[in-house]
């Protein structure tokens, strides 16, 4: 006599209906089920490490929202954004941990998109069939910059607004559309609560909805064509009984390894959340009263060292140069990361077998970190302090004007209708008063005397050159 089967638990009942309506299985087997070699290089978990800093960032996110008040509207002596930012530092229950893992994490996301970028190209797993995947990624490289630039304004302190006032100035290069991009960018021609509103907008509507759509296709990519550590294995595996005997599942082997990098990450922002607070200087002030002297986000350093010293070592030719220095190098650079895929002809992905895109790839990487540590060392923007007793238009004069003026008085339309880059245009402003510097309206501006004082949020000229423009307004400014 035949026994009856036993009817289905409800956990196979519940198995059997999900796996009829998601085919959960097909999709675990192709995430985990396959082989890798013993060991992999912790830097081929730098894409998972960066998947874990986002998730930081979207639930450190959507807590400080939960107190965040983005208005400029004064409250006793700081803005409504500046003292909800200062309540979750001073009085919300380990807000200062929360904002310092959101801080932290937002630096540590440009790093890790743009280091696992580096391994990518490295291991060559940009090439056919991996394209598309390679293009994403560059794209969600430009969205995570943005999303650590429209994050900074939201303090409302100092830092913020002055780095952003720099940072807002870069699409005013942009020829013949700039000052609109300008305005665009800012909701006016200068900082205000509608710069704050904008970017508070685009920092949590915009940019995670860009940011989750660019990452479904990225990682749906990588799924489709597989790691190619993982294929490249599998291929040789087929090959080398030898080898394939070292191989080990990916799951929970591999699984293991990829905790222990993402563990790493996680302590090391833990641990720069409680060693270094995440900044919060004097509330913002947009006449500078205090005379703080800003500088732009890390991220940009390398490109204001470029351009100063373009300002310094071509004065005449700056108006022209500083477009390309600050739209044509990130342009040139976006599109060549987007078209590597068919720059690099190489039919083998070995680095070995690519030493020209591997050189050029370490010059570029190289130039960019001393860029970026001179970048955070500029004081003065070139500007000399030495004084000169009988200085001259052309050799002293002009580059103090380009170093620090160029920037706003330059171009079709110029800062307030002032054109200084050159003799005359300047001159016919009226801007000084030939022998009497105190009457001279370029003199007013770079002292104080007339705020706001010039260049506006600075770095101010320093006392030597000053007064080097002085002597030469007393000289009876000629153009020499």
């Amino acid at each position: 006599m035949r026994s009856r089967a036993a009817p289905p638990t409800a956990r196979q009942r519940l198995v059997a209906f999900l796996e009829e309506r998601t085919s959960f299985s097909v999709i675990f087997r192709a995430l985990f089920m396959h082989q890798v070699p013993g060991f992999v290089n912790p830097l081929d978990y730098l894409g998972e490490a960066t998947a874990f800093v986002f998730i930081n960032q979207a639930v450190t996110g959507i807590l400080l929202a939960m107190f965040y008040n983005a208005s400029t509207t004064p409250v006793g002596h700081a803005t409504a954004a500046y003292q909800s930012i200062q309540t979750i530092m001073t009085q919300v229950p380990l807000g200062w941990v929360l904002r310092g893992l959101h801080y932290w994490g937002a630096n540590a996301m440009v790093v890790l998109v743009f280091a696992h970028m580096l391994r990518v190209f490295y291991v060559g797993a940009y090439k056919k069939p991996r394209e598309l995947t390679w293009m994403f990624g560059v794209m969600l490289l430009g969205v995570v910059i943005l999303f650590a630039f429209t994050g900074y304004l939201l303090p409302w302190d100092q830092q913020a607004y002055w780095a952003t006032m720099v940072g807002t100035d870069m699409p005013s290069y942009v020829p013949f559309i700039g000052n609109w991009l300008l305005e665009l960018a800012r909701g006016g021609a200068w900082l205000s609560g509608a710069t704050l509103t904008r970017f508070y907008a685009i920092h949590m509507l915009v940019l995670p909805l860009l940011l989750v759509g660019l990452l479904s296709v990225h990682l749906a990519l990588v799924f489709r064509h597989g790691q190619s550590i993982a294929v490249e294995a599998e291929e040789r595996g087929r090959r080398d009984e030898r080898y394939r005997r070292t191989l080990v599942d990916f799951w929970p082997n591999t699984i293991a390894q990829m905790s222990v990098v993402v563990l790493v990450v996680a302590l090391g922002l833990l641990l720069l959340t409680l060693l270094f607070k995440a900044p919060l200087l004097a509330p913002a002030d947009p006449l500078n009263r205090a005379h703080y002297q800003p500088i732009p986000a890390w991220y940009f350093y390398s490109i204001y060292y470029v351009l100063d010293a373009v300002g310094r070592l071509f004065p005449m030719q700056a108006p022209i140069l500083s477009p390309l220095v600050v739209i044509g190098l990130p342009l040139v650079g976006g599109i060549a990361l987007l078209a590597m895929p068919w720059i690099d002809r190489s039919p083998s992905p070995e680095p070995a077998a690519r030493p020209l895109f591997i050189s050029g790839a370490l010059v570029g990487v190289a130039a960019l970190l001393v860029f970026t540590y001179l970048g955070n060392g500029l004081a003065t923007g070139g500007v000399s302090n030495t004084v000169v007793a009988r200085p001259s238009f052309a050799a002293d004069i002009q580059p103090i004007l380009s170093a620090k003026c160029y920037i706003c008085h330059s171009g079709s339309s110029p800062s307030g209708g002032l054109d200084l880059t050159s003799y005359a245009s300047a001159a016919k402003l009226h801007i000084w008063v030939p022998g009497n510097p105190q009457q001279s309206l370029l003199y007013e501006k770079i002292t104080g005397a007339v705020p706001p004082r010039m260049p506006l949020g600075g770095p101010y000229l320093p006392p030597g050159a000053i007064q080097t423009i002085a002597n030469w307004i007393k000289e009876g400014a000629p153009n020499n």
